[in-house]
């Protein structure tokens, strides 16, 4: 079906392998801070699962979750767990669980009625992690600190759609979209973290910048520009903020609307990307010239992201 593809490691001309992994309905490849292994979900239609893989290749890929719809994983800085959304008990909360698949699922947020929460960037220091939550058609971006399990806004970085924010390999900084209410278009923003109300733009107003990514040694920043074009820009934070220009990238690989979760990561050299192709054309160096932007099961997605009344 036109729904299976294959995660595989990239570099930015778009050469590249597919990991042993079997085709499938797969969505949010997330690599691990020490390289070594990827959680990615399933939604099959029927259920929706999240997965660890290790990078070696020596084992299978493993289902970590049972029960419920359970979507957008991200890593602890420590590589130990696996945070994502549920609605095992009927919101769409957040949880985390012990990568190695031992242990239950722990909560960790508590959404309101009709709120939906997205677990979104860890920071490195392993504190705190970041989170959308989305009420109606409204997104804000939380923190959620571990050690007093509180969360907080940050940033007034309110949009439209989710912001797909991440943190720097420092933690000193944070990447992400935003559809403020003077644009139409999302724009790609950096904030240092924590915020101090300072705002450095990334992308040009006239794009659709979304789905931003640092590269291992904080000084670029992958995104999407729009609709099948993909971009990689250089950044310097020290002694002060500069951003470079956009240069177009041919990494081919399966690029997603803002309403969706980012299809893509750093790759494990933190230069590439870990991204998906159509299994048809996962071995072909050319085959996926041309871009076309595929949203599966985007009733899901929707019904997901908007709770419903």
């Amino acid at each position: 079906s036109s729904s299976q593809v294959v995660i595989g490691a990239f570099d930015r001309t778009g050469a590249g392998q597919a990991l042993k992994l079997p085709a499938g309905p797969y969505d949010s490849p997330r690599l691990s801070p020490d390289r070594k292994q990827i959680a990615f979900s399933s939604d099959d239609g029927k259920e929706a699962i999240i997965w660890v893989y290790d990078l070696s290749g020596t084992s299978s890929m493993r289902r970590l979750t049972f029960g419920g719809r359970n979507r957008f994983p991200i890593w602890s800085a420590d590589n130990k767990r696996v945070a994502f959304q549920s609605d095992r008990d009927g919101d769409l909360a957040i949880f985390w669980q012990l990568a190695d698949g031992t242990g239950p699922a722990e909560r960790l947020t508590k959404p309101e009625a009709g709120t939906s929460h997205v677990p979104e960037s860890w920071s490195p220091k392993g504190d705190r992690f970041l989170f959308s939550v989305t009420k109606e058609s409204s997104n804000s971006l939380w923190a959620f600190s571990l050690p007093d399990r509180k969360a907080t806004p940050f940033g007034s970085a309110d949009s439209a759609w989710p912001s797909g924010a991440v943190f720097s390999p420092d933690g000193q900084w944070i990447a992400y979209a935003s559809s403020e209410a003077r644009q139409r278009s999302n724009v790609v923003y950096v904030q240092p973290f924590p915020a101090t109300g300072a705002k450095y733009q990334i992308s040009k107003d006239s794009d659709d910048g979304h789905h931003p990514v640092w590269t291992l040694d904080g000084r670029e920043l992958f995104f999407t520009p729009g609709p099948g074009q993909f971009a990689i820009v250089k950044v310097t934070t020290k002694p002060s903020f500069t951003v470079g220009n956009a240069e177009p990238v041919q990494a081919r690989i399966f690029l997603a609307a803002p309403a969706s979760a980012r299809p893509y990561d750093i790759g494990p050299d933190g230069k590439g990307l870990v991204g998906m192709r159509s299994s048809d054309q996962a071995g072909s160096p050319t085959a996926a010239a041309a871009q076309i932007q595929v949203v599966l099961n985007w009733f899901q997605e929707l019904k997901g992201r908007v709770p419903t009344k």
